[in-house]
């Protein structure tokens, strides 16, 4: 019993099959033709054209096998597109097969070389990394030859007809800067993948296997070694939201206060009016930061702390600004988190045009894991220090899934590239830039640390361009009251 497929079974069973020398022809190659054509009746006047087997016909052998497993091969509207053309089975029209990464046998394998194409059946990989591959015309025969996958173009396998997976131990860590089939089927494999299946392992692959990484409460480190490869074959389900994240009704409302507000229509020094994403992403981010304050978690209790008389606490740096508007900072609590989230609409705008996946700014050599900046604040890792062991314990917490980072909401009308995606070094700092893009609410966080504790990090706040704006703050008011009208009073 085995369980390779039909196809493959009918190739090893004509195995053998070889062209009649000179001007006489194998009948049986040639019947292979009108085998196809009683099978598909709409194909018989294309396969009774096909005469002498002197005609190529490793295409006609592979298609002979599909009509014996009842699958129709290729016949497109022109002849290239129909199965006597090698290259027809790398598109395979119409929607026949699809593209496949790894080679499992059975698969079609379609070589471009010297003269043409060539098509072929996959049996196995040989010691020097070379595809064993049975199927006609190798040599004027039905045999097994090795050929580089350097001439493959493609590899395509029959729709509707279940593929066997390569052994998960058999897969190897893939990691940015890689390609090749293992990383053509990781791409496949993981749910809503937003890059290009390609196989080519570059930052938009790398911020999706953060982002799925994340999502299932994997170790997060944007490389696919076993225990990513263990989820994405076990279709693992992503996390279910954590206790304290807000509701779908909360994060409706929230967005709703913040698109009809005034701030996301107000035009900002330079930069316009943000988009959608950067007004209610934030307005969410504060809401989490609200809920976060009244549990008394350390982080947001440090960014609801009073002014401090500092160079370093940005509430000190624009006092003048937040007097002239009525905006006290004197007294910890919900207001000074609230003023910090307004001064926070201002600096995203400043910094990154309110865009969460912006990357580092390219006019800067600062490309150390620890220097490199990311995210809508433009943070990096380095300012950690100055509000640790909060800020490395609040990166903790979004790392294990107990923070939401609201991303599809931080995305509502911002186009991200590759280079947005990119991220330096490695380690902590190199985690610390995709994680400001994949959880930007973890952004939003630690930039209101950084703000209290190292203000001196982001150049537009220490010359004061960032605007402060009365209506940024009317509108986190308002999020504020919905909040506390919809949540349970705590003890």
């Amino acid at each position: 019993m085995t369980d390779d497929p039909k196809w493959l079974l009918v190739m090893r069973a004509i195995t053998g099959l070889t062209e009649t020398p000179g001007d006489a022809d194998n009948e049986k190659i040639v019947a292979m033709a009108r085998y196809i054509g009683h099978r598909f009746p709409d194909m018989k006047s294309y396969c009774d054209q096909y005469q002498h087997d002197s005609t190529a016909w490793c295409g006609l052998t592979v298609a002979f096998c599909m009509a014996a497993a009842n699958i129709r091969p290729p016949f497109g509207p022109t002849d290239t597109d129909k199965f006597l053309w090698a290259l027809s089975w790398k598109p395979w029209m119409p929607h026949g097969g699809r593209i496949v990464g790894s080679p499992t046998p059975g698969t079609v394998v379609v070589m471009e070389r010297s003269g043409g194409g060539h098509v072929t059946l996959y049996e196995s990989t040989d010691s020097s990394g070379n595809y064993r591959c049975r199927g006609g015309n190798q040599s004027d025969a039905v045999n097994v030859q090795s050929y580089s996958p350097d001439s493959v173009v493609a590899l395509t396998w029959p729709i509707g007809e279940e593929q066997p997976m390569v052994p998960v131990e058999d897969r190897p860590l893939v990691e940015i800067g890689d390609s090749g089939p293992d990383v053509f089927d990781m791409q496949g494999m993981i749910p809503g993948f937003t890059g290009d299946v390609d196989g080519d392992f570059g930052p938009i692959t790398e911020q999706n296997v953060y982002a799925y990484q994340l999502s299932r409460g994997l170790e997060v480190d944007g490389q696919c070694g076993q225990q990513t490869w263990g989820a994405l074959y076990a279709d693992a389900p992503p996390l279910p939201p954590p206790p304290d994240a807000l509701t779908a009704e909360q994060q409706a409302k929230i967005k709703n206060i913040a698109t009809s507000s005034r701030i996301a229509r107000y035009g900002w020094s330079e930069r316009g009016v943000g988009p959608t994403g950067w007004v209610q992403g934030l307005a969410l981010a504060f809401a989490q930061s609200y809920k976060k304050l009244n549990a008394n978690d350390p982080a947001v209790v440090m960014m609801a702390q009073a002014r401090k008389n500092s160079d370093k606490d940005a509430l000190n740096v624009y006092r003048s600004q937040y007097q002239a508007l009525g905006m006290s900072n004197e007294h910890s609590g919900a207001d000074v988190l609230r003023h910090l989230y307004a001064l926070m609409l201002g600096h995203a705008m400043r910094e990154s045009s309110g865009e969460f996946c912006c990357g580092r700014d390219q006019s800067a050599s600062n490309t150390s894991s620890t220097e490199a900046e990311a995210g809508m604040f433009q943070t990096s890792y380095n300012a950690a220090g100055a509000s640790n062991p909060q800020f490395d314990n609040l990166m903790n917490q979004y790392l294990r899934g107990e923070c939401p980072g609201y991303v599809a909401a931080f995305a509502d009308s911002v186009s991200c590239s590759g280079s947005d995606w990119e991220c330096y070094g490695s380690g902590r700092g190199k985690q610390f830039q995709m994680l400001c893009k994949v959880a930007p609410a973890f952004s939003a966080e630690s930039a209101a640390l950084t703000l209290r504790n190292l203000c001196n990090h982001y150049g537009p706040i220490i010359r004061e361009e960032v605007e402060l704006k009365s209506d940024a703050n009317a509108m986190l008011q308002e999020v504020q009251d919905y909040m506390d009208e919809s949540e349970p009073e705590v003890a």
